[in-house]
């Protein structure tokens, strides 16, 4: 389960700052979330591209414990080929499924460290190795206004190894830019 201060366990928009407020990226990146429908409300600084999470997965050792790196990228793998469905609207250009599929990213391994009560079900933090597998879209920086950003997608995995095996998120965001 998610932890409760987790961009992805808010359904409003509250949360969207958290880790993000006093950045210096010009990247602000929009969370998926738990599964089910989210619609947030999130203020981010004009001139900063949003890196949306379509579908994505991520996986690590302190979730699998005993895995090897080829077991997460398998399993990472596996996940996102179970994919059925994408959708994703910015402003008023819509993107298909087919015009998504084009967005994979799999990830090389990379180092994590989860707090204790972290995300994704991890009780006890420290380091840990994990992989990420999804489909990703960064926008062009957003000018000062108000935006709309509307993702949706599911997936279907019969195989063991899968994050979870029925999952389905619809997220809205209204994007104030200032």
């Amino acid at each position: 389960m998610p932890a409760v201060n987790s961009p992805m366990e808010d359904p409003t928009g509250e949360k969207c700052t958290n880790g993000q407020a006093n950045s210096n990226s010009s990247v602000f990146y929009l969370s998926h979330n738990s599964g089910g429908r989210s619609e947030r409300v999130c203020e981010v600084p004009a001139g900063k591209g949003l890196l949306i999470p379509v579908m994505e997965v991520e996986i690590s050792e302190k979730e699998v414990p005993g895995s090897t790196e080829e077991d997460l990228h398998s399993a990472a793998t596996k996940d996102q080929d179970s994919v059925n469905s994408l959708y994703l609207k910015v402003g008023d250009k819509e993107y298909s499924y087919d015009d998504l599929l084009k967005y994979r990213t799999h990830t090389n391994v990379f180092d994590v460290v989860f707090p204790d009560n972290g995300i994704y079900g991890v009780m006890e933090g420290g380091p840990s190795k994990a992989v990420a597998d999804g489909f990703y879209i960064l926008t062009e920086p957003v000018p000062a206004g108000n935006h709309t950003v509307h993702f949706k997608s599911s997936l279907i995995c019969s195989d063991p190894d899968c994050a979870d095996p029925n999952y389905v998120q619809d997220v809205q965001y209204k994007i104030i830019a200032k």
